[in-house]
């Protein structure tokens, strides 16, 4: 396959952007990619050509039934990989064949071995490949993100995520741990800076047809902090919460509505170590922090654009995407198992 030249570092034009993928998400990325200034939207491949036709009339861009065509045709500085899971290493290794920089949407890939391939293949053709871990870019976790870097918290001790809702019927190839899990465990490493050792898990299947649709699980890090997720598609309405517990009080992020609160204990405001001992926690004053709302999509597709362009910005790179892949895999393993597993044994 042909390779198409880099970008130059004195090219200031548009970047020609593509998306493999035609289903609700990839909708989404055409969007916002649409809405970019920096971005020329140079086409929509599907499969299913009528689908990716019905993207394209609205955004005026060639639509095509093979994403080899475009990839040819079009000839994009960088796409988005919204097919389903099981094609990701598939259409990713094919685009970076052709030289194009890759955002794939969560998780990486199907197995870690694939998402293994994929990093090497980035890595060896010197491109991009970054995963769309959104809630990444979620202000309220962004701002959430900058105060424990600045120890507002002290020493974190224990990460409650609950993650509920409907059963989505578009999923069918994955369960709900690789599904809704991989994004807090990623959460959970970004505010941490700490990598899981251990999971412990219970899984269960109660109306998806082949995967399990509800988690109860526990994560150890490796600084000793806890990790517990609640995540199901059996609740009739949606929930996304995480709440971060530590010396001087505790963060609970709102993702759909990107509220943060800081909820003080009263008694952290002199030594941890010296106070625990005697009074522990107190309830102090509850703080609802100002947030500049903004969509999480719209953030991650501009820091992949200017990545492409050279320029510094933080991204979820691909060993971060399966990092959280691996992680998530460890607990579909416990949960059947029934037991503990160590991920230093796992390699």
């Amino acid at each position: 396959m042909a390779t198409y030249p880099r970008l130059a570092d004195n090219d200031s034009r548009p970047l020609k952007l593509a998306v493999i993928g035609a289903g609700s998400m990839g909708r989404n990325h055409l969007r916002v990619l649409n809405d970019l200034e920096s971005v020329d939207l140079v086409g929509v491949a599907d499969a299913a050509l009528d689908v990716a036709e019905r993207a394209a009339r609205r955004f005026h861009i060639p639509a095509f039934g093979s994403y080899a065509e475009m990839l040819d045709k079009v000839r994009p500085d960088g796409v988005v990989v919204a097919v389903p899971t099981v094609l990701h290493r598939e259409v990713t290794l094919a685009a970076l064949s052709y030289g194009v920089h890759v955002l794939v949407e969560k998780p990486i890939a199907f197995t870690v071995e694939a998402g293994r391939e994929m990093i090497e293949a980035a890595r060896q053709a010197g491109l991009i490949l970054t995963v769309g871990h959104i809630e990444r870019y979620n202000p309220a976790i962004l701002e959430l993100h900058r105060r424990l870097r600045e120890q507002q918290l002290g020493r974190v001790f224990q990460m409650n995520a609950r993650r509920l809702g409907p059963f989505p019927p578009r999923v069918r190839d994955v369960g709900v741990v690789i599904d809704l899990a991989t994004h807090d465990v990623d959460i959970m490493r970004f505010l941490s800076g700490s990598e899981v050792v251990r999971v412990q898990a219970e899984t269960a299947r109660r109306i998806h047809t082949e995967h399990e649709d509800l988690l109860s699980g526990l994560l150890r890090f490796a600084n000793d902090s806890i990790g517990v997720l609640d995540i199901n598609w059996l609740t009739p309405t949606k929930i996304r919460e995480l709440m971060i517990t530590g010396e001087r009080g505790a963060f609970q992020a709102n993702y759909l509505t990107q509220d943060l609160y800081f909820y003080e204990n009263n008694y952290a405001k002199t030594d941890w170590d010296t106070i625990s001992n005697i009074e522990g926690v107190s309830e102090g004053d509850m703080v609802r922090l100002r947030i500049e709302k903004t969509e999480p999509l719209r953030v991650e597709l501009d820091r992949f654009v200017r990545a492409i362009r050279g320029e510094d910005v933080s991204i979820v790179s691909g060993d971060d995407g399966l990092q959280a892949l691996h992680v998530a895999a460890m607990i579909v393993e416990s949960g059947l198992e029934g037991r503990a597993i160590y991920l230093n044994e796992e390699g």
